[in-house]
């Protein structure tokens, strides 16, 4: 048929899609603004019908659980967060063994200052707004955190993470 796989759908009859949940679906992946307005479903009779209804919250929460996570302009170029999570060269982790970072506590610094020092040691460039290197800073720590790498040291224990993200909390 003309306009197959296009303008129409076509899948088998068991478990047939939501079309309204298609429509979120495609609608959280464009990158359009302009789109039209979408035509909502009801359930007929919801009252006697709630194995309808928890379906469609199930397939809702599992929309917002794979929705790509908003895309952030940043004024300057920042590095890409895989970059930042290359591993470092020996020497410099040979050097960190042999002269350990000051405890962060002890160090007498204003907030803008502190972000600095972490951001230099993190290598995450500092421009005009701190709220951008924060920005970096926090969604590298969450790439951190959800790598998998990282979560396999978790499971045996904060003493064999080197960098202690398990006493943390999410």
């Amino acid at each position: 048929p003309r306009g197959l796989g296009t303008v129409e759908l076509d899948e088998p009859c068991l478990n047939p899609s939501d079309p309204s949940i298609l429509d979120l679906q495609l609608r959280s992946l464009s990158k359009h603004q302009d789109l039209q307005p979408m035509e909502v479903r009801s359930i007929e009779n919801a009252e006697k019908n709630p194995k309808e209804i928890e379906n469609w919250v199930q397939r809702i929460e599992e929309l917002n659980r794979t929705k790509p996570a908003p895309a952030v302009v940043y004024s300057r170029r920042m590095p890409d967060i895989e970059q930042l999570m290359q591993v470092w060269s020996a020497e410099f982790e040979e050097y960190l063994q042999q002269n350990p970072l000051p405890d962060m506590a002890d160090l007498d610094l204003e907030l803008k200052d502190y972000i600095k020092v972490i951001a230099s040691i993190l290598d995450v460039p500092v421009y005009g707004k701190l709220t951008e290197t924060l920005h970096v800073i926090f969604t590298l720590y969450s790439e951190f955190k959800t790598n998998q790498h990282f979560s396999k040291t978790e499971t045996m224990g904060a003493s064999a993470d080197p960098y202690n993200f398990g006493s943390i909390g999410n």
